[in-house]
């Protein structure tokens, strides 16, 4: 009896942390699904978030390309262990995606870790990861926010499409300040 209650345990844990919600799902769960196929998607070769990038420099860096080039910066917050998080950094090099994303965004991935690494960032920019990762603030060259997507639209990612990703992506860009 004993063994089942532990493998009852363990198995309610995989399932909490396969969902990417951050503790606040906790409270109220994102509704999870099973991983929608990739078809004709890219595999990503290497992990997406860095575990030792420095993001307040990756950032600055990026702001600085942005204030000579016009383009939007695009912060993608999420982590490496993150199923959905995985997903969307796919979706960001799909043919129908990357060409839109090179030509309009420079993209800093930052890393949370288990909602210990980067905290202040989010903080700094209005707490995009409250409702899950991965989440994405999209900033003028200024700075400026400009889109989020605090409110938990990409913390279940793997039921995008293509598509889906380029929908907002094109809805940010009219958004140029």
């Amino acid at each position: 009896m004993k063994a089942l209650a532990t493998s009852i345990a363990v198995v309610s844990i995989i399932i909490l942390l396969s969902s990417c919600a951050s503790v606040g799902a906790l409270i109220s769960p994102t509704p999870t699904s099973s991983p929608v196929p990739l078809a004709n998607t890219p595999k990503l070769t290497a992990a997406p978030y860095n575990e030792n990038a420095v993001a307040k420099e990756d950032i600055a860096n990026a702001l600085a390309k942005a204030e000579k080039d016009g383009k939007f910066v695009l912060l993608d917050f999420g982590a490496n262990w993150c199923p959905d998080c995985l997903v969307l950094s796919t979706l960001f090099e799909d043919p129908s995606v990357k060409p839109l994303l090179e030509e309009n965004f420079h993209i800093v991935s930052i890393d949370v870790g288990y909602w210990d690494k980067n905290l202040d960032i989010s903080q700094k920019y209005e707490n995009p990861i409250e409702n899950g990762i991965p989440a994405v603030v999209v900033l003028a060259p200024n700075g400026e926010i400009i889109a989020s997507t605090k409110d938990g639209a990409l913390a279940n990612a793997r039921t995008a499409t293509a598509q889906d990703i380029l929908a907002l992506l094109n809805k940010w860009l009219t958004q140029k300040p």
